[in-house]
């Protein structure tokens, strides 16, 4: 005996919408951890923090500090400098205050937020 249907589309757009929720889920919680290490200057930088998903759906984001093109933030010059460059820290914030985060965090936290939306849409 065969299949009598195929619901192949439809699970295809279940499980991308269950990867484009998990991504979003994922880049939010590298940003609030980056946001506790990232240097204190005024606060711009900190504030600078954003998750910019991908477009038409796609289960892609794109987690930036220290605006430009596209984010909504004007440029902060020193972003770069102190994310890459040692320097005297205070209160526990370092360098590669986003990169250390998502090494961190990313792949865990994508595989249960992804196990978490499987469900839900499912």
């Amino acid at each position: 005996m065969g299949w009598s249907t195929w619901n192949g589309d439809q699970l295809i757009e279940l499980t991308n919408r269950a990867a484009v929720e998990a991504v979003k889920k994922t880049g939010n919680v590298v940003l609030t951890v980056a946001k506790q290490e990232v240097p204190l200057d005024e606060s711009p930088l900190m504030r600078s923090g954003i998750v910019i998903m991908a477009g038409n759906n796609v289960p892609a984001c794109c987690i930036t500090f220290g605006g430009g093109a596209g984010t909504g933030y004007p440029i902060i010059p020193y972003a770069l400098r102190w994310h890459e460059n040692t320097a005297n820290f205070q209160h526990g914030r370092k360098r590669f205050y986003l990169r250390d985060p998502f090494n961190r965090l990313a792949r865990n936290t994508l595989e249960r937020a992804l196990e978490q939306e499987c469900r839900r849409f499912m």
